[in-house]
């Protein structure tokens, strides 16, 4: 059997001398894996496919539980995104967020469009690395149930002012009067995720959105116990260019 499948490459893995095992995240299907033939030839027409952030419309072929790649159609292959060492790894966190935190063959389409979205701005678009990254972190945690807290403090239910803790356990902030788990966070960081949160346009100082994304990936490793390590390295490539 046949099926046409959109889908974007999160990971490709050799296996033996030509092939490759495929990680898509499809609209139809959600993550598949797939295996592709002789795409390690010089001559080999489907390479294309075999990049990640690929987005192609794939043809795949299913035989038991087995999947092939026969052939696909690029939409976009993202290239502009590795010619930028910050938009590469801003776009690898995409991927690899993904590919951890979504089941295979549990189609989610709320997330895929997602991912292309926010691929699309990484590419294409104006707004900064790291405002689009944390945006999509943001309503990724929330697709993946994980999603943080923002409106009031969620003890007494009062608009924080001042100063802010954050708890890892419920993903929630609470004002000084209310704290009884977590750590202090600076305000400017905590106000940046709010407004990022509800895709706000505003601009914010970089060392704050640095702290953001320190922020979410502390809590993604404590919470979720999850290491997204394109998300630590683009956090060290950010520390490494300010000094």
């Amino acid at each position: 059997m046949e099926k046409k499948l959109n889908g974007i490459v999160l990971k490709s893995v050799s296996y033996g001398e030509n092939d490759a095992i495929l990680n898509i995240f499809t609209l139809e299907e959600g993550i598949i894996s797939a295996k592709i033939k002789g795409v390690k030839k010089a001559s080999a027409k489907l390479k294309f496919a075999t990049q990640p952030f690929c987005f192609a419309e794939f043809i795949i072929a299913e035989k038991g539980d087995k999947k092939s790649v026969i052939n696909a159609s690029l939409h976009d292959g993202f290239y502009s995104l590795r010619e930028n060492v910050f938009s590469f790894y801003a776009g690898s966190t995409i991927l690899e967020f993904a590919l951890k935190f979504l089941s295979q063959s549990v189609e989610n389409e709320e997330m895929f469009l997602l991912v292309s979205k926010s691929l699309n701005e990484l590419t294409y678009g104006s707004e900064n690395t790291e405002k689009t990254l944390i945006k999509f972190l943001l309503k990724a945690l929330s697709l993946s149930g994980y999603g943080l807290y923002f409106d009031r403090c969620v003890k007494c239910g009062c608009e924080i002012e001042g100063r802010v803790f954050f708890s890892v356990q419920t993903g929630a902030f609470a004002c000084e009067e209310c704290l009884e788990e977590g750590f202090e966070i600076y305000f400017d960081t905590y106000i940046a995720l709010k407004e990022l949160n509800e895709d706000s346009k505003k601009d914010f100082a970089k060392e704050t959105l640095i702290n953001s994304l320190k922020l979410i990936s502390y809590y993604l490793r404590q919470r979720a116990e999850v290491e997204v390590k394109s998300l630590k390295e683009f956090i060290e490539l950010e520390f490494f260019n300010k000094n």
